[in-house]
């Protein structure tokens, strides 16, 4: 199901935890020299990228197997809550319906890791749940601290055994969700000792997002149009799911009906309501759907497997023609608000080209995976447009470097009045760089005297 959009242009996310991997592992300081608003975690994973080659290829086969794993793993969740069928249908469901484009599911995505780290720490929960072993539990409270630290709304895991624990241990619930609490914490902690600042660390994983880019700070009309604006993608590629979770909803294991909860708040708590934020819910969503599935054929619910018929086929009938489609023609259709994705490549290739290694570059504003495509540094730590809308005093750095001339070249992605209405940045390129290339629409500029 992957297969058709590994040629698919990389995302700004995934370019940009590469590119902060890189620049990592060569030496910069994390959280300083180059800043990213993830945990440790998820850089980790792209370092080890780096290590198999680094290419889009490998990068987009890593989230491939990953997300086999994801599958294999919430399918031996659901049978260990009992539900064989249900797991054969929880697994046929993940790995077709499950990987929707529309939902980036063939990206690597900082929700896909996470939630794979999840399921693992809800498995080695379930095992707890036969065996009464207190080393399961920290087990299963590790493996979800692991799953915050590479996504920080990847706590659906850890929230639900909490809840299933008091709801059903009661007063006997506190030995054993101390045990997962603490043992969550600790790699929490190892990432937060391990950072050159605590302040910083603490600003870009936790501050960052509570300050200024969460469902409940900013304009909280503006984050519900962002949802409105996600729901449509989201709904060719969980429709089915959602439909399917619905009938399987009563009679289906509490334990999953509490991760489902939990991921939604995940997905809520993140507030730009990105299309692989609905990553996060498909593991429990499938596992609903599979108790559906297997009610739906054993009462033999005729109405509702119609209804559930023409959903499925409403479902390929959008998805199937896009694994014949062009790269850009599936990059339109995919991300239809970033168009600049389409020519990324191009301009990458260009400032490869037109520079040498070592110097830095910078891109107007953001287009992160350019970074990395290109091999080139930024002049700034921050590769991300909402990095540079957001924090602040970021905006003036970027206008200082740029007066400065530290850029070899800049590439113009987006118009500078959409983040500087103000003007000052058109001027600063134009009086102190000229225009030297035009590559598929985005303008390069080269500054005017030495750089």
């Amino acid at each position: 199901m992957r297969l058709p959009f590994w040629g698919a242009p990389l995302t700004a996310d995934e370019g940009g935890y590469a590119e902060a991997a890189r620049l990592w592992e060569r030496g910069d300081t994390l959280y300083r020299d180059v800043w990213v608003d993830r945990p440790q975690g998820l850089v980790l994973v792209f370092r080890a990228v780096l290590h198999l080659g680094g290419s889009p290829n490998v990068i987009r086969a890593t989230a491939a197997v990953v997300a086999a794993l994801a599958v294999l793993a919430t399918m031996l969740v659901a049978f260990r809550l009992g539900r064989t069928l249900t797991a054969y249908a929880c697994g046929l469901l993940m790995a077709t319906v499950g990987a929707s484009p529309f939902i980036e599911s063939f990206t690597l995505a900082g929700e896909l890791l996470s939630s794979l780290a999840a399921i693992l720490s809800l498995l080695a929960f379930t095992a707890y749940l036969r065996s009464r072993a207190f080393g399961w539990l920290v087990l299963t409270g590790v493996l979800a601290g692991c799953a915050v630290m590479i996504k920080q709304s990847g706590f659906d895991a850890a929230v639900a055994i909490v809840a299933y624990l008091a709801w059903t241990e009661r007063r006997r619930a506190v030995r054993p969700v101390a045990a997962v609490v603490g043992a969550a914490a600790a790699p929490v902690l190892a990432g937060a000792l391990a950072a050159v600042s605590l302040h910083s660390w603490w600003f870009a994983v936790v501050g960052y997002r509570g300050s200024g880019d969460s469902l409940i700070t900013g304009s909280f009309t503006h984050r519900l149009d962002l949802l409105a604006q996600s729901l449509p993608g989201a709904a060719k590629g969980l429709g089915l799911l959602v439909l399917l979770a619905a009938l399987g909803w009563r009679g289906s294991p509490l334990l999953v009906r509490l991760w489902l909860g939990a991921a939604v708040l995940g997905v809520l708590g993140g507030g730009n309501f990105h299309f692989h934020y609905y990553l996060q819910l498909v593991p429990p969503l499938a596992i609903l759907a599979g108790v559906g599935l297997e009610k739906l054929v054993a009462r033999r619910l005729t109405v509702a497997a119609l209804g559930c018929a023409a959903v499925a086929v409403a479902t390929a009938v959008v998805t199937v023609p896009l694994w014949f489609e062009s790269a850009s023609a599936q990059a339109k259709a995919v991300w239809p608000k970033d168009p600049h994705l389409v020519r990324d490549g191009a301009v990458a290739r260009y400032v490869e080209a037109h520079t040498r290694p070592g110097q830095k570059v910078f891109l107007v504003w953001a287009a992160a995976d350019v970074y990395y495509l290109a091999d080139r540094a930024p002049v700034i730590p921050y590769m991300w447009r909402r990095n540079i809308e957001a924090i602040p005093g970021v905006l003036d750095r970027a206008r200082v470097a740029l007066a400065d001339r530290r850029a070899a070249l800049v590439a113009v992605v987006q118009s500078p009045a959409l983040l500087d209405p103000s003007g000052r940045t058109a001027s600063i390129l134009a009086h102190e760089y000229r225009r030297v290339a035009v590559v598929q629409g985005v303008p390069i500029y080269r500054p005017r005297g030495p750089s």
